[in-house]
């Protein structure tokens, strides 16, 4: 009877489907700065972004949002949390 019990309840999970989790990634990305002048930093962050928003695009991740920049005496860091989670939140940006 316990075979039959476990059995079923196999068979309606598998028919109800699990579900759906959100992938959530928290990625920083870290670009050398030439000086710190303001053209640079500038210049830095617009690449950090560019190459944190194809890495996000490139694993599937269709909502991003910046989660903080810190500039260094030598490079600048951007955090980017990213996620495919459908949220109407109206923070995070989509990019499709």
């Amino acid at each position: 009877m316990r075979t039959l019990a476990g059995l079923v309840t196999v068979l309606v999970l598998l028919a109800c489907g699990s579900p759906a989790a959100a992938r959530v990634v928290r990625m920083e990305t870290r670009v050398a700065l030439e000086d710190r002048s303001e053209p640079s930093v500038k210049q830095a962050l617009r690449e950090a972004f560019e190459i944190s928003v194809r890495g996000a695009l490139a694993m599937g991740l269709s909502r991003m949002r910046v989660d903080g920049a810190r500039v260094l005496p030598d490079a600048v860091i951007l955090a980017m949390v990213a996620t495919d989670e459908d949220d109407d939140a109206g923070e995070d940006v989509e990019t499709r």
